[in-house]
């Protein structure tokens, strides 16, 4: 029970907290960019198909880890071109921990769809920890 209210307050806090990449910065909703546009769009997504993986897992419903998995896989070519508000100049470390995180999402949908919860939870963990790296050096 511990666990759902966190995942549920984690989802809330992504998809109603906003941009926190901004660093102070105060603009209005809409970008001038229609790429950022899509990459603010992207983070909320991600934050709920994750916890939807997350609770999946638990469960062993892997047809629910596979379709969010895809879910997120459909949005990597647009993560690709975004740029991070933080260390925009780092554009190539960005862009491979996509790649890398691709990967892991990649391999999460395609253990789901053998039926190997396990293996999808190793791939899935993995997916997490890029998110992390990204947040690191990125966004916090």
């Amino acid at each position: 029970m511990k666990k759902v209210c966190l995942l549920v307050a984690v989802a809330i806090v992504f998809t109603r907290g906003g941009a926190f990449a901004h660093e102070g910065e105060v603009h209005g909703k809409k970008h001038s960019d229609a790429q950022m546009d899509k990459f603010h769009r992207m983070m909320p997504m991600y934050a709920q198909a994750q916890a939807k993986i997350k609770g999946a897992l638990e469960k062993g419903d892997v047809a629910t880890v596979a379709s969010e998995s895809e879910k997120i896989l459909a949005t990597i070519e647009d993560l690709k071109k975004s740029r991070p508000h933080k260390n925009p100049k780092h554009l190539g470390t960005f862009r491979k921990i996509a790649d890398a995180f691709a990967a892991d999402v990649r391999a999460t949908a395609t253990m789901a769809r053998r039926g190997d919860v396990t293996g999808a939870g190793a791939a899935f963990r993995k997916a997490e920890g890029r998110c992390n790296e990204c947040h690191a050096g990125f966004r916090d």
